[in-house]
């Protein structure tokens, strides 16, 4: 949206994540900016999802920005997530996924 103020436009730069929707599914998933210009994500660290380009994802400005703050506002997101039936998915080694899997990333209680 043009008229977006700074503090609803997540930062897209190397290493940021960013909470996104594939094209081609209907769930959530959590990636991580690997190249800015153009941009392209990692959903997991190999594998189909592990070099998304523009086409193929949207990017949910509001959640990401809340996925990257403070540890309460990240668990937050992560339990309205589950308790919506539809947690967000990644298979990010930094998210702590170690078979190279997507899996449904839940908030810590």
């Amino acid at each position: 949206m043009p008229d977006e103020t700074p503090q609803t436009r997540a930062s897209k730069k190397v290493g940021d994540l960013l909470v996104i929707w594939l094209t081609s599914s209907i769930r959530m998933y959590i990636a991580e900016v690997i190249e800015e210009s153009p941009l392209i994500l990692k959903a997991e660290e190999s594998g189909p999802y592990s070099r998304l380009r523009d086409d193929d994802f949207v990017i949910l400005e509001r959640a990401s920005i809340r996925i990257r703050g403070d540890d309460e506002t990240s668990m937050a997101l992560l339990r309205e997530r589950v308790q919506r039936g539809s947690p967000l998915i990644s298979g990010l080694k930094r998210l702590g996924v170690e078979d190279s899997k997507l899996h449904e990333i839940l908030p810590v209680e």
